[in-house]
């Protein structure tokens, strides 16, 4: 029997927002241009600057179990990655770089 797990594993950031397909309910957009609408079932790359997607997240609260399966099942070539560890990570290089 298979499950969904999640994994820690220490990451670039700035390479995750470089290839990064955010999914939302309908659409999805581009973390590294913000490109919105973005087909996330079926786009392999931005259309607006053609970054490659290798990640996916959402930021819905719909982000169970079963919709991680579902974007899978869609995308198996893409590696589900938690939104809120993304979003805390890059907060926290912004304020690394402010105090600089």
């Amino acid at each position: 029997m298979k499950g969904m797990i999640r994994f820690w594993q220490e990451a670039e950031i700035e390479f995750l927002k470089n290839h990064l397909l955010i999914a939302g309910d309908l659409s999805g957009d581009c973390a590294n241009c913000k490109q919105v609408g973005i087909d996330y079932k079926i786009a392999k790359e931005c259309p607006n600057c053609h970054t490659d997607f290798k990640y996916i997240a959402s930021r819905s609260s719909l982000a169970d179990g079963g919709f991680v399966r579902r974007i899978k099942q869609a995308r198996p070539e893409l590696v589900f990655i938690d939104f809120s560890d993304f979003k805390k990570a890059t907060e926290k290089n912004k304020a690394q770089e402010f105090f600089k």
